[in-house]
């Protein structure tokens, strides 16, 4: 049985639905003090149904829609008086909703309000009240219904016509059964995702376009480079750095395709190949981090563009990095030009490092090492694990903290203390 059945015709002082929904819905009315009487103030003037059976028929002919507005019409789409089958009587015209607020109390109206926004689909998306609206209007000694309110009050009336209902116990029905109401006023769709503002992305690219070539990017790749930032925001939970890199360098390499003429004989095998210069960029990155060289995203994606030209681009830009190695690190030049990176040559150094300070290897930069190859040979394993047992950083470790709660003990033994 629907939860908005008709009740009996006959008004009595107080309306309890015989259905579990109505039942909750009445206790609901009831604890906030929501008067259930069927026209939310007083019964209705038996005098005003005395429509004549032809005239109901008459009326009916006309095709009346729920909720429709019209001379003489209530707001179920209905003659006042007009005796609805297994109802009651069609009575609420427009502005219904808004005496049976105007006939409760501060914290009446405000909780028939807060029921009402409770509704899916009652309101426009954005516009329910919340319970913060309500409070706020609460503590000002003051409850005001919005023209929103009005008008999803007169909806609800409409739909209390038909189920010989209150407009009080029907807002409450609808609150406690959100899947009765998404059949009456529809589903609410998801809201959108925040994404990030078109201009703000724009800035963006135009910035890093003059970075690389002097020069802004184009108005149409621009807006495409946004919508697709955009559409990867709104269809998932969240974006990393990295996929937002990956677009960024997709529109970049465009543009480095068109200004070098790229793709020609002779070029980066699969220069031109979607993802391209993203690869790039993050072999420059890693050649720099590996071998403990500073630098910065501008040059990196300069040096990259840059590489894209030809082969021999992009390995005079990896040789300058382990040039650059070879002069901060002199006793591994050797190893340099071998190909070999700092991070592979100092790997026995970085290991003793990690054990020593109870730190992962992965943790420990390059750019900490530096005094290891500093000089014309590099600095013995063992050396640097006795530099390392004298720094400030082991003092801080477990290990230290240990062994001199250990050697204490010892001493306290020796002297016969504790």
């Amino acid at each position: 049985m629907s939860s908005l059945a008709p009740i009996t015709k006959k008004v009595v002082k107080k309306v309890i639905p015989k259905t579990t929904v109505g039942k909750v819905a009445a206790a609901a009315a009831a604890a906030v003090g929501i008067n259930t009487i069927r026209n939310d103030s007083k019964p209705a003037d038996k005098k005003t149904t005395a429509i004549r059976p032809s005239d109901q028929i008459e009326a009916a002919k006309g095709g009346i829609t729920v909720g429709q507005e019209g001379q003489g019409l209530t707001l179920s789409g209905l003659p006042k008086g007009f005796q609805i089958s297994g109802a009651g009587a069609a009575q609420f015209e427009k502005g219904a909703g808004a005496t049976v607020l105007a006939n409760l109390g501060l914290k009446e109206r405000a909780a028939l309000l807060a029921n009402m926004g409770r509704i899916p689909g009652l309101y426009s998306p954005g516009t329910a009240p919340s319970p913060d609206f309500i409070n706020k209007m609460l503590m000002e000694n003051t409850v005001i219904p919005r023209d929103a309110d009005l008008k999803a009050l007169d909806k609800i009336a409409a739909i209390a016509d038909w189920s010989a209902d209150t407009i009080s116990n029907t807002v409450i029905k609808f609150a406690n059964n959100p899947a009765l109401s998404q059949q009456f006023f529809g589903k609410i769709s998801a809201t959108p995702k925040a994404v990030t503002s078109p201009a703000a992305l724009e800035a963006e690219l135009n910035n890093k376009f003059l970075d690389l070539f002097e020069s802004q990017a184009d108005p149409a790749l621009a807006k495409a480079y946004v919508k697709e930032i955009n559409a990867l925001e709104s269809k998932s939970k969240s974006v990393s750095a990295q996929q937002k890199e990956d677009i960024l360098l997709k529109y970049v390499q465009k543009k480095a395709n068109e200004l070098y003429n790229l793709g020609q004989t002779g070029m980066v095998p699969g220069a031109t190949d979607k993802g391209a210069l993203g690869r790039v960029v993050r072999s420059i990155r890693t050649a720099y981090e590996d071998n403990g060289i500073p630098t910065n995203e501008k040059d990196i994606y300069n040096k990259a563009v840059q590489s894209l030209r030809s082969a021999d681009a992009y390995k005079n830009v990896i040789d300058g990095v382990t040039m650059q190695a070879s002069t901060i690190m002199p006793a591994f030049k050797d190893l340099f030009s071998q190909g070999k990176n700092a991070r592979e040559i100092l790997s026995p150094w970085i290991n003793t490092r990690a054990q020593v300070l109870g730190i992962p290897a992965d943790q420990i930069k390059v750019s900490d090492m530096y005094d290891i190859g500093s000089g014309a040979t590099p600095i013995s394993i063992q050396d640097y694990k006795k530099q390392l047992y004298k720094s400030p950083e082991f003092k801080k470790t477990n290990a230290y903290k240990e062994r001199s709660l250990g050697d204490m003990q010892t001493l306290l033994k020796a002297f016969n203390i504790g």
